[in-house]
């Protein structure tokens, strides 16, 4: 039985990754493949406990957000198979009420979100897993 980890909380996420494994390649250039006969027990556990979990021989794929890789010292660039792009559905949005959306407040919030040095800083903070969606 090979074993799963994944938080509650962002089943509907993880499943979303693991559907988009199957189609992708890793970062590191080996092609991923679930077939749909794989014997997989899914264990859901607390974001922050996934990490812990690496080790153990019958642990064989955890889905980790970025946030707690990078605190336990992951490289999702050099050790991660997958990572999110972009277009993911799962991308955080930076949202206003109709009646502020044209706030020069809010326009400039948004221009300094996205700038190149919030991009190296998150980065740098997520060691390369943050990934730009705009």
């Amino acid at each position: 039985m090979r074993t799963v980890e994944m938080q509650p909380e962002l089943s509907g996420a993880h499943f979303f990754v693991l559907q988009k494994l199957g189609k992708k390649n890793s970062g590191n250039g080996a092609r991923i493949k679930l077939p749909k006969s794989t014997n997989l027990k899914i264990l859901e556990l607390e974001a922050p406990q996934i990490p812990r979990v690496l080790e153990d021989k019958e642990v064989v794929l955890a889905i980790i957000n970025n946030n707690f890789a990078a605190q336990a010292g992951l490289d999702p660039e050099k050790e991660g198979l997958f990572s999110e792009d972009k277009d993911s559905p799962y991308a955080n949005l930076i949202v206003s009420r109709e009646d502020n959306k044209n706030d020069e407040k809010v326009k400039k919030f948004v221009q300094a979100y996205q700038s190149p040095e919030v991009e190296s800083a998150a980065k740098q903070t997520f060691k390369g897993g943050a990934v730009k969606a705009w």
